[in-house]
């Protein structure tokens, strides 16, 4: 009789048996067991009594690199969009998104699947359209939900973007990363020119929460709009991840056409486009990269201090001015605010004032 076939009740007969006859050989003998399981007996039933004795289910080895059901969903998912995307591609943007999995897990689903090859993935991707309706991926009802509301207070609703601007003669290539406050029309932005520098997260550490903390304000939800050509290049540790626990935000990552404020950040980008980039190229001696960011930010200044809100519901105002009065419900006293916030603030609106002098 095999170990595999006894019970609790029987191991407990065979070490009645081996203490009666004193004899633990012939007892393994008679029963066909080993010395060493009948030690193992012994000793968990010295430890645990007859329950010690009790035959276990054994437990599923543990697999670290094992790829949950949902993120293989999400994986598989990411296949049907992006079919022409390999492992390396798919880690970046998952990652990106604050999944915890590596390349290697990554093919393994998707060997597993028979899409470790491109051709697989395109007919794959193309049986899916064929057969359902793809709903996508980064819809959330969060984003759902959120569709149709307007963003109560500043910081409610705050929206972040990397787009490629264009190239300008003298000056190269210039990459924009910017952040948007749907309720005050405030903008915070900074320019690159090499994709391999872009790194947003850091600059949402060093500005943002700078932002935040001066103003005393607290974010409810950010948007990220996926720029997927530059994911491998701001993809850097897991700031972005640790910055969003740390803000407690409410973080969504959407497609440009998922965003339920998209339309005021375009807004936002052809006024820059219209009023700044365009004017680039008629003159104002700007012939570097340095000289076009120092303008920038002075342009921005103009924008954000000293140009009124044409329209809306904050017609007349700046964006600052509304921050500031929502600061003006927690903040105790005005004067732990920068000088240079208060002084930007003072100056008279509706022109440039020594904000900008485009």
């Amino acid at each position: 009789m095999k170990a595999e076939g006894f019970n609790a009740h029987s191991k407990h007969m065979v070490l009645k048996h081996a203490l009666k006859e004193n004899n633990v050989s012939n007892t393994c003998n008679l029963f066909g067991i080993s010395r060493t399981t009948f030690y193992n007996w012994y000793r968990a039933y010295e430890k645990y009594g007859i329950s010690g004795l009790e035959n276990k289910e054994p437990k599923k080895p543990k697999m670290p690199n094992k790829v949950s059901e949902n993120l293989e969903h999400d994986i598989l998912a990411y296949v049907e969009r992006y079919p022409a995307d390999g492992p390396k591609r798919i880690y970046y943007e998952l990652k990106a998104e604050g999944f915890d999995i590596g390349e290697s897990g990554i093919y393994n689903v998707l060997k597993r699947n028979n899409l470790s090859k491109k051709a697989q993935r395109i007919a794959y991707s193309k049986s899916k359209v064929l057969h359902r309706n793809i709903k996508p991926k980064n819809s959330s009802p969060t984003v759902s939900k959120n569709r149709n509301q307007k963003a109560a207070y500043p910081c409610h609703y705050v929206l972040q973007r990397i787009e490629y601007i264009g190239k300008f003669d003298g000056i190269g290539k210039v990459y924009q990363y910017y952040i948007y406050d749907v309720n005050s029309k405030l903008g915070v932005a900074k320019l690159y020119n090499k994709k391999k520098d872009i790194d947003p997260w850091y600059f949402f550490e060093l500005k943002i929460l700078y932002l935040l903390r001066t103003f005393n304000l607290k974010m409810d939800n950010l948007f990220t709009e996926k720029a997927k050509e530059y994911t491998p290049y701001f993809v850097k540790g897991n700031r972005g991840k640790e910055l969003i626990e740390q803000l407690n935000v409410k973080h969504n990552f959407i497609e440009h056409n998922q965003s339920p404020f998209s339309k005021d950040m375009d807004e936002f980008k052809e006024f820059l486009v219209k009023e700044f980039y365009s004017k680039i190229v008629l003159g104002n001696n700007i012939n570097s990269f340095s000289k076009l960011e120092r303008e920038f930010y002075k342009f921005l200044r103009y924008y954000n201090f000293t140009r009124p809100i044409p329209n809306g519901r904050h017609k007349g105002k700046v964006p600052a001015e509304i921050v500031l009065e929502k600061a003006a419900e927690t903040l105790v006293d005005f004067d732990t605010l920068p000088l240079w916030i208060l002084a930007l603030l003072n100056q008279p609106k509706g022109g440039t004032g020594n904000a900008y002098k485009g």
